[in-house]
């Protein structure tokens, strides 16, 4: 694990304006967390450090951080700090999967090839129905790769009516995940899981054969009160699982 003198870094926090002051500061540090800005380990600055620094006292800040603990993204240390939470999720069944991060974790070198990516109606893609059919979707579909093997097969759409700037992104050269997470803040998500058998451009793709099962992660994301994204991850099924953990000690906040 890196030094605290290696992961403290300056915490230039932009309170966007709308809201209460409490909400725009816990969007500004869940963001900075999600974009990887201030990665797992970071030492987060002080409270009173951070009170002076966004102009407020340090009642709201101490709110703030007590809701990121109970959602444990950040860990309370009594007289080390507060720090950005060690990524412990593998396939986690709750959260962002991170496949570049788990790939490469792995000791594989990681890449990945943009197969589709087109404009289309949301009545061209029947299946989400948190948006108007006439509402224009960016449509993306991925292949990330191990070592050069497709290893997760990712099919996407972004409402452009909420992230209009995606429609000029190629994603060639940046996660659609990591390019969103930059720009608006995960505030909320419901993932399915569940089994299923593939059709032939993801079974050539994840080089499976006739029958072998696919584990599919269904997401969609929302940032306020705005649903943004719906991803599909398909992972071959004979080398992935997924993992949840629920510990009935925890409160009730903690629990999503």
């Amino acid at each position: 694990m890196a030094t605290d003198k290696d992961k403290t870094a300056s915490f230039d926090l932009v309170l966007e304006g709308n809201g209460p002051r409490h909400q725009q500061i816990e969007r500004a540090i869940r963001a900075k967390i999600q974009s990887g800005a201030w990665p797992p380990g970071y030492h987060i600055p002080p409270e009173e450090e951070l009170a002076r620094h966004l102009g407020v006292s340090r009642n709201p800040l101490n709110k703030v951080l007590r809701n990121l603990a109970d959602a444990k993204l950040i860990t309370r240390r009594p007289r080390l700090g507060t720090f950005v939470s060690e990524r412990t999720d593998n396939h986690a069944v709750i959260g962002v999967i991170d496949i570049q991060n788990e790939i490469e974790k792995s000791g594989r070198r990681y890449s990945f090839d943009v197969l589709e990516r087109r404009v289309i109606t949301a009545r061209e893609f029947e299946i989400w129905t948190d948006v108007d059919g006439d509402e224009k979707l960016l449509r993306l579909s991925l292949l990330h790769k191990a070592n050069d093997v497709g290893e997760v097969f990712e099919e996407r759409l972004i409402r452009l009516s909420v992230v209009p700037e995606a429609e000029a992104e190629s994603f060639q050269s940046v996660l659609p995940n990591q390019w969103l997470l930059a720009r608006l803040p995960c505030t909320k998500l419901i993932n399915t899981v569940k089994a299923t058998l593939p059709g032939r451009r993801i079974a050539n793709a994840l080089g499976l054969a006739q029958g072998e099962p696919l584990l599919v992660s269904e997401r969609r994301s929302w940032a306020d009160d705005d649903v943004v994204t719906w991803v599909r991850l398909s992972f071959p099924g004979y080398r992935n699982e997924f993992v949840g953990e629920f510990n009935p000690l925890l409160p009730a906040s903690g629990i999503t």
